[in-house]
């Protein structure tokens, strides 16, 4: 502000002197200096304005110099407070270093007082473990001294080497025999083979001589009364089991799909079998069992499913419940002795699977011996006590193979099968 006030006293003298000095200069005016007059007129107007600018500047400066002295008012206040603020923290933390000072001591005299504790224990466990050790050390003392009745060790090691030797010459003679055997079994089994190609030549020779003996013996009892190709035709009775009805036919194809739906679902001449028979019966049981699995697949397809997709969903269905369950018990029964109710069971189940399309695989016979084709839908049962029998010869059918047949969406024919089972030598 100072600075401002003498820069002002200077213009003023200056600008006096320049008014002085035209005031002279106009009483002696005169033609020489009216120049001068008018310069010094110039000089006059530029110093006024300079000091009406040093006059603004000098008010600016003095309000921001008001409003900087109200702002460090303000700061002082400020400053004020924050050094109230740690006035108040230095005695807070001057309390808690008193308060610490005092806890620590609390808390060595605890201290002191549990290694007191532990130091005792310390000195009784010490001298436990030290009872403890001498006892073992005495123990140890007894155990390390010599038996009196203990072998000599020199006479065990002796005895160790003259078995080890006689266990090496018992190897050594074990091994020579086992060479002997294996060759002598070779030898046994080569022999045994050629016997058993043999028997098995001899017994179909011997076969074959019996049914030669078999249809000459009939061709002499019935050659007055029939002619030759009568004497040489044989009656075979058909298994009950065998369907045979829809070996040619393709009725099932892949735009009626419904329709074949309908046909398992269609079971009202099982319906009428079992009207009468009471529900503890195990074969009612079974039926009742394979309608709930037949409606349920049912539910599981529409129209616009795959044909093979559902035709395998309901073969699967007739192997579970009716062929593996119902059939074989049927089989077992019939075959036991006489029964009539499970025969007009096996009617009205026949009638049922040949409604359906389903027909048997009837190329099995008891007797023959089966080809590697019939693997493919036959499960093979092994009996090892078949005596006087033929290698793979045909024992006993239990269950045929059920045949269905269907024509794709590509209109190719095919044929999908239950398995069967049979037991053979």
């Amino acid at each position: 502000m100072g600075f401002w006030k003498n820069l002002k006293y200077v213009l003023s003298d200056e600008c006096n002197g320049l008014l002085r000095l035209l005031v002279d200069h106009y009483n002696r005016r005169s033609d020489k200096n009216e120049k001068s007059i008018r310069e010094i007129l110039v000089k006059v107007q530029q110093s006024l304005d300079a000091q009406e600018v040093l006059d603004n500047n000098m008010s600016d400066s003095y309000r921001e110099l008001k409003g900087s002295q109200e702002a460090i008012g303000k700061v002082s206040e400020q400053c004020g407070s924050v050094f109230s603020q740690c006035e108040t923290i230095v005695s807070q933390i001057s309390q808690i270093e008193t308060d610490s000072a005092a806890r620590g001591q609390e808390i060595r005299a605890l201290i002191g007082e549990e290694f007191e504790k532990q130091k005792e224990e310390m000195k009784k466990s010490s001298q436990m473990l030290a009872a403890r050790i001498r006892d073992v050390h005495s123990y140890l003392e007894a155990v390390n001294e010599p038996d009196p009745d203990a072998p000599n060790v020199n006479d065990l090691l002796a005895r160790i080497d003259l078995l080890e030797q006689k266990n090496a010459e018992y190897e050594s003679r074990i091994t020579s025999m086992q060479k002997d055997l294996d060759e002598t079994k070779q030898a046994y089994d080569a022999a045994d083979k050629g016997f058993q190609e043999e028997k098995r030549k001899v017994f179909h020779l011997s076969k074959k001589l019996a049914q030669a003996n078999s249809k000459i013996s009939d061709l002499l009892v019935r050659v007055k009364d029939s002619s030759l190709e009568t004497m040489l035709q044989k009656d075979e009775v058909q298994s009950p089991f065998v369907i045979t009805e829809n070996k040619e036919k393709y009725t099932i194809t892949a735009g009626n799909i419904q329709v074949m739906v309908t046909r398992f679902a269609n079971m009202a001449v099982l319906d009428r079998f079992f009207e009468s028979v009471p529900d503890y019966d195990p074969y009612k049981k079974m039926y009742v069992q394979y309608q709930r699995d037949i409606r349920s697949t049912a539910r599981q397809f529409t129209p616009r499913s795959e044909l093979e997709d559902v035709l395998q969903a309901f073969v699967g269905v007739v192997q579970e419940d009716l062929i593996a369950k119902m059939v074989e018990a049927l089989y077992r029964r019939m075959r036991s002795g006489s029964a009539e109710f499970e025969e007009k069971l096996l009617e009205a189940l026949n009638q049922y699977l040949e409604a359906i399309g389903f027909y048997c695989r009837d190329g099995l016979k008891v007797g023959e011996v089966f080809q590697e084709e019939d693997l493919k839908d036959m499960e093979c049962a092994q009996d090892t006590r078949a005596e006087g029998r033929e290698q793979g010869e045909i024992l006993e059918i239990q269950l045929y193979p059920y045949y269905i047949n269907f024509i794709d969406k590509y209109g190719k024919r095919k044929k999908m099968h239950t398995k069967g089972m049979m037991t053979v030598a």
